[in-house]
């Protein structure tokens, strides 16, 4: 299946910016039952897109109204925090203005866009449902949600298809931040009644109501409530490219390969855009998510200057070694951010597990023990061959970028 996804990073002063989502293909049944013992079976896909205009890809965000909210809430809550778009530190929380304490930020915490992903988050956490929506273009079922708040996120339901399952999602947004990123959008888990979304839908759309009650798994206790999990949306996103190229075509690929391999000269112009895509093939085999280069999956702000990693949903799963298509487009990069690399050094099994293991309601794990493991497998995997490089090379030419 072929979703749509992409970042932007401090695109607006005051008001929205571009990005998109997403992921995805299809599993078993009793996979999905077994992923989180006592859970429901189901899966949320952040990765549905619509079209704008110009053929643009449309994906979550807040409205403007909240952006400006969210913006002036953080200059009195001080829940803003000090990461940058391509990594940085988490500042501590702040008194909030009406002197409670603030929400203590987590270790994963970053920012997206220019704000905490706790501002972009808070909107979508308990806010009544205003209006629902199917998202376009996937074999999966995906919502777009309007909350009272002025919220927007991309929702996917615990649902019959099983390609992607929301806990995922969750758990690649927390290990993008553990590794100093800030390009995946925020995301979280949150438990529906089924009529509180079934019943936002437009009176025209009795047809999407009815696929939506068809297709989703409700909670197996109560069966009058659906687990889902909630992405920041972020309005607009473009194909990637590259020099002209689309990032994901033959020419786009030789392009940005040639700049990724030791020894090739690379334009000032190209220069952003190729650190990025070595930050996502590492990224991507970190988490083995092997969808990525499946098809319209790669996607970026509308000037082309930042990449956000959406649709993770078929990520991770037990495979030390990673997926073959990981392994080969990680090789496909001699160069690799300096921060990024020291980011993952630093990364071990007890700390990805404090991230998958805390406030991760309603989900009753995010990842199992066994995938946690195996990250820890695939990043040793990713060492030992910048590692090797660096023996061949050098470190400064191996760690090229910052």
């Amino acid at each position: 299946m072929r979703l749509r996804g992409c970042v932007a990073i401090e695109l607006f002063v005051g008001a929205v910016v571009a990005a998109s989502l997403s992921a995805a293909a299809i599993w078993g049944v009793a996979e999905l039952r077994g992923a989180t013992a006592g859970e429901v079976a189901g899966a949320t896909e952040l990765s549905r897109t619509e079209r704008g205009p110009n053929g643009a890809s449309v994906q979550a965000g807040l409205t403007g109204e909240a952006l400006a909210s969210a913006t002036s809430g953080a200059a009195t809550s001080g829940a803003a925090t000090d990461r940058a778009a391509g990594g940085g530190e988490t500042a501590a929380g702040q008194p909030a203005a009406d002197g409670k304490p603030a929400r203590e930020l987590p270790p994963w915490s970053g920012q997206f866009l220019g704000l905490s992903d706790e501002e972009l988050l808070a909107p979508l956490r308990d806010s009544a449902v205003k209006a629902v929506k199917v998202n376009r273009g996937g074999s999966s079922l995906s919502l777009r949600i309007d909350f009272e708040s002025g919220g927007r996120a991309a929702c996917k339901p615990n649902q019959i298809y099983l390609q992607s399952q929301p806990r995922r999602e969750i758990a690649a947004y927390r290990i993008n931040r553990l590794l100093g990123l800030n390009t995946v959008p925020p995301s979280v888990g949150r438990r529906f009644q089924v009529a509180e979304i079934g019943d936002h839908f437009k009176p025209e759309a009795r047809a999407d109501r009815a696929r939506f009650l068809a297709e989703i798994v409700p909670d197996r206790d109560s069966r009058t409530t659906v687990l889902g999990e909630l992405t920041f949306w972020v309005p607009q996103l473009e194909t990637a490219r590259i020099d002209g190229f689309e990032i994901e075509s033959t020419e786009g690929v030789v392009t940005w390969k040639r700049y990724l391999t030791i020894g090739g000269d690379i334009p000032p112009a190209s220069l952003s855009m190729a650190a990025q895509v070595s930050n996502l093939l590492l990224f991507d085999f970190v988490i083995n998510n092997s969808d990525r280069w499946s098809g319209g999956n790669i996607k970026a702000s509308l000037d082309q200057t930042v990449l956000v990693f959406l649709d993770n949903t078929l990520a991770f799963g037990n495979d030390g070694n990673g997926h073959s298509r990981v392994r080969a487009y990680l090789r496909r990069s001699q160069r690799f951010s300096r921060r990024l690399v020291e980011h993952l050094r630093g990364v071990d099994e007890a700390a990805v597990e404090e991230a998958v293991s805390r406030d991760i309601e309603p989900f009753v794990a995010l990842l199992e023990k066994g995938e946690i493991h195996a990250i820890i497998e695939r990043r040793d995997f990713a060492l030992r061959y910048i590692d090797e490089l660096i023996a061949k090379h050098g470190e400064d030419a191996v760690l090229a970028f910052p």
